[in-house]
């Protein structure tokens, strides 16, 4: 049994517009966790050990309402520890991050859904950026790099964070003790001064997202009929998906109730598809991350990173993999002359979650941010 160790269960969960991820850890005690200043900063990266995850359906609750996205919760966390293959228990300490909740108040039902689920001890909910900050830390703790051996310790503190999925959004952070303070641990989290960036919605911006590029492709269609122009592979494909056979089957098929985002969202891959062989895909592709990139200067500049001095997360399903858009959101940004330090690529974000638990003290209060 779990509890029989001397390592306390953790739990992460990310829930997102599209699926939910939930993440059973071990995590050593606070005493010989490596989290004091005084420590090797090398010792935080043996204090966790993830021995399950489990996901399930949506977790946004603008998008499908609270009731499910506890369901989707619930079944994540459940398959996290089947996988693990030890009973469900309750957590010493679990951190759950939800995309549609900005607010902290937004934040505070959730809070108080889960302590009366009896998930965990300790309790803390944040909104879905703050943990890409703490997984890229973590993705990038072995990284054999001097400007690691340098800043390492505080690279992810003076940092940005984009998401770009079905919507996109940037959080920036700056420490704010930087300057009269020494080396801290990478787990001793410190006051860090914040700017949002993006994140108004579908009709209010969302620019660069998934969203955004579907939107701007159907948009290319609606064009090219009004035109009379001869419709290109692309714009066939774009209908395709949509299981249209015209342009005027559109109509129909976005006005409905809800409308389709995640839909829409998905023509990105049919845009990336054709970027190298249609001249209209490329520009869209070109457009979006120059938008991103504007982003992302827009919260560098607002707190006072400086080019060179910063970390970059990336996250968000148009952003991993083998993403066209990142490389060349990395070229606007040179020419924009607010180059990273380093920029790396969010693989698992459920990971942040973890840490973000892990770091939670003995208090049994519950923790929104």
């Amino acid at each position: 049994m779990v509890h029989d160790s001397p390592e306390r269960l953790i739990i992460g969960v990310d829930a997102g517009g599209s699926k939910t991820k939930a993440c059973l850890a071990l995590s050593k005690p606070p005493s010989s966790a490596g989290r004091s200043s005084s420590e090797s900063s090398s010792d935080w990266t043996q204090t966790l050990r993830v021995i399950g995850t489990g996901e399930a359906g949506p977790g946004n609750p603008r998008s499908v309402g609270f009731d499910t996205v506890y369901v989707n919760l619930l079944e994540a966390i459940s398959q996290a520890f089947q996988n693990a293959g030890v009973a469900q228990a309750k957590a010493d300490a679990i951190c759950v991050s939800m995309a549609g909740v900005g607010q902290a108040d937004q934040r505070t039902p959730v809070a108080r859904w889960v302590e009366q689920a009896n998930l965990a001890d300790r309790i803390r909910v944040s909104e879905d950026v703050t943990p890409i900050r703490w997984a890229a830390l973590w993705e990038t703790r072995l990284l054999n790099d001097s400007l690691l051996h340098t800043q390492g310790k505080r690279l992810w503190n003076n940092s940005v964070t984009l998401i770009s999925g079905t919507g996109s959004i940037v959080s920036a952070t700056r420490d704010e003790m930087r300057e009269s303070t020494g080396e801290t641990d990478p787990l001793v989290e410190v006051p860090l001064h914040s700017a949002r960036v993006g994140g108004w919605g579908y009709l209010l911006g969302d620019e660069g997202s998934g969203f955004a590029i579907g939107l701007s492709a159907l948009k290319e269609v609606c064009r090219a009929h009004d035109a009379g122009d001869e419709f290109s592979p692309l714009h066939r494909a774009v209908l395709k998906e949509l299981g249209c056979d015209g342009a005027i089957d559109l109509i129909p098929r976005i006005y409905t109730q809800p409308i389709p985002r995640p839909k829409i969202a998905s023509l990105y891959q049919t845009v990336v598809q054709f970027a190298s062989s249609d001249l209209i895909a490329s520009k869209l592709l070109e457009y979006a991350s120059l938008d991103l990139a504007e982003l992302i200067v827009s919260g560098a500049s607002r707190i006072g990173l400086q080019p060179g001095q910063y970390g970059l997360a990336f996250s968000g399903g148009t952003l991993t993999g083998k993403s066209p858009l990142v490389p060349t959101i990395l070229r606007h940004l040179e020419r924009m002359q607010m180059g990273p330090a380093l920029s790396h690529q969010v693989s698992d974000p459920v990971i942040g979650a973890v840490v973000m638990a892990s770091m939670l003290d003995d208090s049994p209060a519950s923790r929104v941010e």
